[in-house]
This record gives C-alpha cells, sequence and structure tokens, in this order.
C-alpha cells in the first residue's frame, strides 16, 4: 500500500521522526495459530509491549477462537444496532462470559461491549430492547458510542492527506474526536489499567 506512495512515505517518515517511535509490528496469522506466532515473535525481537491487540473474526465457530479468547485479559466486542448482528453479539458476548470470564482457572478478566455506527438522527427501539437483554445477562458496556461516519469504510489511498481508517497512521484528530475514538480509547485504556 505504501510503496506506491511518496506521500504516505514521507508522512510515516514525518511521523517516526516527531514520535521517535518504530511502528508496532502487525502479524497476520489464523486463530489457531495467533498465540504461538505472538509468543515466538516476541521471544525473537525480546521487546517488551505494554499492549498485543488481537483482531479476530466474528465468530466462534471459527477453529482456535475460543482457545485464544481463554487466553487474552479482555474483550470489546463491537455492537451494531441491526437484529441479525445484535443476536450473533449477545449469543457471543454470554457464551464468552459464562464459559470463560467466569472460569478462575483463565486468564479473562472482562468482556464488554460497545455500541457501534450509532446513528444520533435516530433512536431506535432496538437499542433499548437490547440494552435491556444485555443488563439481564449481565454483559458489561462501556459508555462510549461510535457514531457512524462514512470515513471508516474508506480505505487510507481513498483520500489523500486526512485519515479515517489505517494500521500505520493514527486517525486524523478532527475525525478521531468526531468519531469518540479518543474517548474509546481513553475508557478501554482505564479497564485494562494502562
Amino acid at each position: 500500500m505504501l510503496e506506491g506512495s511518496d506521500y504516505y512515505k514521507l508522512m510515516l517518515l514525518r511521523q517516526f521522526k516527531a514520535s521517535q517511535r518504530k511502528l508496532w509490528p502487525v502479524l497476520n496469522s489464523t486463530p489457531e495459530n495467533a498465540m504461538s506466532i505472538v509468543r515466538e515473535y516476541m521471544a525473537e525481537t525480546k521487546r517488551l509491549f505494554d499492549i498485543v491487540l488481537f483482531d479476530m473474526p466474528g465468530t466462534v465457530s471459527t477453529p482456535g477462537v475460543f482457545r485464544v479468547l481463554a487466553e487474552l485479559d479482555y474483550i470489546f466486542v463491537p455492537m451494531k444496532a441491526d437484529k441479525l448482528v445484535m443476536e450473533s453479539a449477545v449469543s457471543f458476548a454470554k457464551a464468552v462470559n459464562e464459559q470463560l470470564v467466569q472460569n478462575p482457572d483463565l486468564n479473562l478478566r472482562g468482556l464488554y461491549l460497545f455500541w457501534t455506527m450509532i446513528d444520533r438522527r435516530e433512536r431506535t427501539p432496538l437499542y433499548e430492547q437490547y440494552e435491556k437483554a444485555l443488563d439481564i445477562f449481565h454483559l458489561p458496556r462501556l459508555d462510549t458510542q461510535i457514531p457512524y461516519r462514512s470515513r471508516f469504510n474508506k480505505e487510507i489511498l481513498d483520500m489523500k492527506g486526512s485519515i479515517g481508517r489505517s494500521t500505520l497512521f493514527p486517525a486524523d484528530k478532527a475525525f478521531a474526536q468526531e468519531a469518540q475514538i479518543d474517548m474509546l480509547a481513553k475508557e478501554i485504556l482505564l479497564i485494562i489499567g494502562v
């Protein structure tokens, strides 16, 4: 992606000079191999990491997902006010909470759901119905709600200049504030104690 763009290469160089930090590694793996690849990478590089993030598939039926989840410290699950998405998210969260979070023999300290793609112009009864269901199942939610923004759907090369979604670059400050990404990050850091 960066190879063909002098503009983004220059942005990356400026980012490195300003922060004096190397890029964080992005490792590609299947859920089955995820933990061994992370452990192997950390042993080889001998670097200490405060946080390791896993972007997991949205289903536990993928081989290895449940095993990886059992080794994590925290899980944050996005929810969208869509009947099918919510049924899947609640079913997933309930199963993980009952089988992994409440198991004292595992590392998993907590599972938190959070609303994404909120349309501020519309407050559907679906939100209230699912909030009640989450309360019944004792599934905690973050206070931060991420509003819908079309820029979340645009890859880095779809626009020149401001960035909405990227693994290498932070989101544009105005966009991050508008989309409440900064608030989400602060809330998550508070929960995990970093």
